[in-house]
Formats: structure tokens, C-alpha cells, sequence
């Protein structure tokens, strides 16, 4: 039997696909982000506890949305949360916009007329769109080039760019590497910004046994990462090419680990939608019921609430 699991927040996803299931433990093979998004799949993975719960976990590492977005097709809805903060409508501080002193650039209106490297049709890019708009700024007074996160130090180092725009680690690593780096903007409640995990529509159906299976075992994998920062950093540096451990443990307290999917989460999905269209990059409005299934999450949270006991209060 195959399974997709995918990771996504509007603009950016992970996929799960597994191959043959085996008697004991079934086996799955998980695309995801060579990003921080991702930590509690990499801690899940490490400190054995999807194994603990049946599932063999195989991670494959892709650098962008668009990437998972082809792994994962358009069938598959969102079971758990990995990234982003659930008691809020808009969760961004992951984001962030650097440039090197000297660049007459301080805030986000003066981007105007200037280059800003980020992965185009990315999350970072859809802030930069929401963030300029807000400050009356028209997106087209903005040239925008293609520079993969893996890039962004080497590009504005180089001065082939004003500045970039980006997602961590690489905001992170940005400010640690480019020796007159400086931040612009983190976040700033332009956007949702929110990962989730999503298993493909056909498994949902023939197997909700083990999507909840897997559903318990990350909701357990984002406790622990969240209540050991610096190990989660640690266990990111594994995976992500490049990745130093004090860069990872900077990055990391810029993200949210809550796995919850709330009516905040859906709220953005609906928002994210109208910003993607106005933006030319979704045709036609995806209700949040063909993106997100919270049954799962919900079962959860209500059998196991000593797994979420150390996150906030949803407002």
C-alpha cells in the first residue's frame, strides 16, 4: 500500500509517501523541507518515537514548496500541525528580510526599487507581497530574483541582491555568516504561516488507524522538541546541509512547535488563499474542508492532553 503524508502551509508543503507496509512497523518514506519547519519529523526520527508507534519513518530532504507541492499532487488534506503559532490568525515570525549595512535600506518601504533575493513563489515571497502592501508599496517596484535558501549568504555576500528574503534556518545563518548583515524585518503579522502535516485522501479513508497512529506520534515528537530546544537544534544540524549548532539554536526560538490545527490555522488558510489569488499564484479559492482534517488532531488532544498541556491557551 502507498501513503502520502504532506507538510503544508499555503505555499509550502511536505510529503509523506510510504512504501510497502509491512507487518510490524509499517513503512513510510517522508519528503520534507531542508528547513527547521520540519524539526519534530527529524526528532521523531531520532529519538525513535514513531517507531514507538508502529511507523518506520524515511525522511527525504527537498528544498522548496514547489518541489513538495509536485511530490504531493492536490489530494490530500492536513491531519497535524508541525510549524507555526495556533493561537494566532497570523504567525510569521519565522520570515525575515536582511540586507548589508550601507544599502539605504532600513525598513520594508524602502525595498522599493531595490533587488531582493528570496525563492520566488515561496512562503517568503508571499510575505514580501502581504508586508508591502500593507506599507502601500506596489509589488512591482520590487525586482524579485530567484535565489534558493541555500544561496541567500553567498548572493548578498556577492551584492548580486539588495537584500533577501527568507525562512530559517537561513535568516539565521544569513545574520551569523554576512559580517555586516542586517535585519530589516522578522515576521511582523503580514501572514499565516503555518506547516502542516497532510496524508493523501485514499489513505485517509482505507486506513484512519494509522493516520491517527502517526498523528499521536508527532503531536509526542513536537512535546519533545519543544521542551528540548537545544537538542531539536542539534538533531536539525543532522539534516540540513550546512547547518551549524549555533546557528540552529538561534533559529529554533523562532519557531512555534504546535501541533494543533484551530480555527486560527483555518482562518489563515482562507486568508492565504486570497493573498495567493491576488497574487496570480492559485487560480481559483480552495475551501480550508479540501486542505485540512482536523478529526484526527482533535481525537488526540482530547485522549492524550498531557501532550499539548505546555502550550498556550487558544484564544
Amino acid at each position: 500500500m502507498k501513503l502520502f503524508l504532506v507538510a503544508m502551509a499555503v505555499g509550502a508543503v511536505v510529503v509523506i509517501a510510504p512504501g510497502a507496509r509491512a507487518q510490524t512497523p509499517t513503512t513510510v518514506t517522508a519528503a520534507i523541507g531542508s528547513n527547521m519547519n520540519h524539526v519534530p519529523s527529524f526528532v521523531g526520527v531520532e529519538k525513535g518515537i514513531f517507531l514507538k508507534h508502529g511507523i518506520d519513518v524515511k525522511l527525504k530532504i527537498l528544498s522548496t514548496g514547489q518541489e513538495m507541492s509536485v511530490e504531493r499532487g492536490m489530494t490530500a488534506k492536513g491531519v497535524v500541525g508541525s510549524m507555526g503559532d495556533r493561537t494566532t490568525m497570523h504567525s510569521d515570525e519565522p520570515v525575515s528580510v536582511w540586507t548589508r549595512k550601507g544599502s539605504g535600506i532600513t525598513k520594508l518601504e524602502d525595498l522599493a526599487g531595490k533587488r531582493v533575493g528570496t525563492p520566488v513563489g515561496g512562503t517568503a515571497d508571499e510575505y514580501l507581497g502581504a508586508a508591502l502592501k500593507k506599507k502601500g508599496i506596489a509589488r512591482e517596484r520590487v525586482t524579485l530574483l530567484n535565489v534558493m535558501p541555500g544561496n541567500t549568504v553567498s548572493t548578498l555576500q556577492g551584492g548580486s541582491v539588495d537584500a533577501v528574503a527568507v525562512w530559517e534556518p537561513y535568516g539565521s545563518l544569513v545574520g551569523a555568516k554576512v559580517p555586516d548583515a542586517q535585519l530589516v524585518a522578522r515576521g511582523g503579522g503580514y501572514v499565516g504561516y503555518y506547516i502542516n502535516i497532510s496524508v493523501r485522501n485514499d489513505i485517509i479513508d482505507k486506513d484512519p488507524q494509522l493516520v491517527e497512529r502517526f498523528v499521536l506520534a508527532f503531536a509526542e515528537a513536537s512535546q519533545y522538541t519543544r521542551q528540548h530546544l537545544d537538542e531539536g537544534a542539534e538533531i536539525a544540524t543532522r539534516w540540513i546541509p550546512g547547518l551549524d549548532l549555533p546557528v540552529a539554536k538561534t533559529a529554533i526560538r523562532n519557531l512555534t512547535f504546535d501541533p494543533r490545527i484551530t480555527r486560527h490555522t483555518i482562518a489563515a488558510w482562507e486568508e492565504n488563499v486570497r493573498i495567493l489569488i491576488e497574487q496570480k499564484k492559485l487560480r481559483t479559492a480552495l475551501p480550508w474542508q479540501q486542505g485540512m482534517e482536523p478529526r484526527f488532531i482533535e481525537k488526540v488532544m482530547k485522549e492524550h492532553p498531557e501532550l499539548f498541556a505546555d502550550l498556550k491557551t487558544v484564544p
